[in-house]
């Protein structure tokens, strides 16, 4: 097949123009964060779906334990889901002393409704607060956690997104996982900023309950196998339920531990990523433009070799516009120590994130055993 490499050249550089606006919008979407004071003592269910989370569990219940909070203006629910290790006994300890926590327990699977979704559902059924809070099993929350997140319900505001950073570990993959993490949520918090979350993590997420019931629920999801917090953020949006706000307070993220084996790490990265093409039609557009874009970058100078200067140009300019926003990030999201890292994950996370979507597709994993 004969290649017109005035086409291949121009193309190059249109989706590199197009990568570079992408970027600046980014940018602007990051420098819109704000802080918000305190507002009104709302009532809040606290939900957390958990199946086999014995061993890690106890910190994001002694973590729920230190919540700066009124307790009569909250709740905890925690979930079992069909757990077959201690999981449900080490809930229902911390249950029988706060009688502000309650242990939902599912016997067996649902028809409608897959993987955590179910739980979730299960739980908010039983929730008596007006503005559901959601983690998960293996994260700790700070204790400032409900007071500061609720500022952001402001009149109009629906739901409020949140960060959740990584909690530091020596295991040779973290730091990998840490930019992913980053990167994640440099997405939600710009496109929240600008009117189109684009995505949202279910470790540190809040919303109205009666905004949640008049989308459908989770109930609305069930033709997705995953993706639970995303879809959920995308239904919001669609239906114009208010507007969506994201909390970038140091004292408001959740954090969560990594998975402890690489094999977890890949089920973990195939079920983030296999939502790449169930998003709605504007966010799949970006995202086939941005695949498209790195396809041509990485095989431009060895079709193209007359073309190197520009090519080398362009990289130039990505690799500087990408380092803006996210140098950025790395100080409001209190990461600082992953900006020595930033120049090698910019090389390598490209290959990286196309991998796990083309895995993702196919679907091959599961919540938990």
């Amino acid at each position: 097949m004969i290649i017109n490499s005035d086409l291949m050249a121009y193309l190059f550089i249109i989706l590199s123009c197009i990568y570079f606006i992408l970027l600046f919008l980014i940018t602007v979407g990051i420098s819109r964060l704000t802080s918000s004071d305190p507002g009104d003592e709302l009532s809040i269910s606290i939900i957390v779906a958990a199946r086999n989370e014995e061993s890690r569990i106890k910190s994001c219940l002694e973590s729920l334990t230190q919540l700066n909070y009124p307790k009569d203006k909250f709740e905890v629910i925690v979930v079992d889901d069909q757990s077959t290790d201690n999981t449900a006994k080490l809930i229902g300890s911390y249950s029988a002393n706060h009688p502000n926590w309650h242990l939902i327990s599912i016997e067996k699977k649902s028809r409608q409704l897959r993987g955590k979704k179910n739980a979730l559902q299960k739980g908010i059924s039983m929730a008596k607060g007006d503005i559901i809070f959601t983690t998960d099993a293996d994260c700790i929350v700070p204790p400032n956690w409900l007071s500061i997140m609720s500022g952001y319900f402001k009149s109009g505001v629906s739901m409020v997104l949140g960060y959740s950073p990584l909690i530091n570990s020596n295991k040779i993959y973290f730091r990998l996982l840490q930019f992913d993490n980053l990167f994640s949520g440099i997405v939600a918090a710009a496109t929240a900023k600008l009117g189109y979350p684009f995505t949202s993590v279910g470790r540190n997420l809040a919303y109205r309950r009666d905004a949640y019931e008049d989308v459908g629920g989770f109930l609305s999801l069930k033709k997705f196998k995953s993706g639970d917090d995303i879809h959920l953020t995308g239904r919001f949006r669609h239906t114009n339920n208010g507007k969506i706000d994201y909390c970038a307070q140091p004292g408001s993220f959740v954090k969560t531990q990594i998975p402890s084996t690489l094999s977890e790490v890949i089920q973990q990265q195939i079920r983030k990523n296999s939502k790449t093409f169930q998003l709605s039609g504007g966010s799949i557009i970006a995202m086939i433009i941005l695949f498209l874009y790195y396809g041509i970058l990485f095989i431009f100078p060895f079709i193209l070799p007359n073309w190197l200067f520009v090519w080398l140009l362009f990289i130039a300019c990505k690799f500087i516009l990408e380092f803006i926003p996210l140098r950025k990030a790395t100080i409001l999201f209190d990461q600082k120590d992953l900006m020595p890292f930033i120049p090698l994950m910019q090389l390598i996370y490209p290959l990286y994130i196309i991998l796990f979507s083309i895995i993702g597709t196919f679907q091959f994993y599961q919540w938990k055993k």
